[in-house]
């Protein structure tokens, strides 16, 4: 059974992955260029809000942020692809087992047994995702200079 320690660390993993992700977003959303074609009268188009930005869009952003050079820019396009990939994976099956928890009856057989093997299953992808995500931010900052990473992780001022 998923006991409450077990209960404790899937928890303590799942904040951690949702800090990381939050860092992600405020670097994203707090480094928004101004509007492509505004300046001939035109609105700009814009991705929709449940849609990811890629890897180029999120190291170009990042470049633009802290300064990166273009080789640098290239490594941390290629580290949020490469990275992004396991991490997209992991996350597909975390979600396919969160599905299938939600999918049980408790009146079938086993109910509890079945529930218990994919909460289970659900922390381990879960340490899985975290771990990925601490890897990529970690190559991340292996990238970058000491003044990069003092600027990615300043708090983000709100846009005027």
């Amino acid at each position: 059974m998923f006991n409450r320690k077990k209960a404790g660390i899937v928890g303590v993993i799942g904040l951690s992955a949702a800090i990381i992700t939050g860092i992600a977003v405020n670097a994203y959303a707090g480094t928004k260029s101004p509007e492509v074609g505004a300046e001939k009268g035109q609105a700009a188009q814009q991705a929709p809000m449940n849609s990811a930005p890629s890897h180029e869009q999120l190291a170009s952003r990042l470049a633009q942020q802290l300064g990166l050079d273009e080789k640098t820019q290239a490594k941390v396009a290629d580290l949020f692809e490469k990275d992004g990939k396991a991490i997209r994976k992991i996350q597909e099956k975390l979600h396919s087992t969160q599905v299938e928890i939600s999918s049980l009856s408790p009146s079938s057989k086993n109910y509890m047994d079945k529930v218990d093997d994919l909460a289970e299953e659900s922390g381990e992808l879960t340490e899985d995702l975290t771990v990925a995500y601490a890897k990529n931010r970690a190559g991340l900052y292996a990238l970058l200079t000491p003044k990069q990473i003092e600027k990615l992780e300043a708090p983000v001022q709100p846009q005027s």
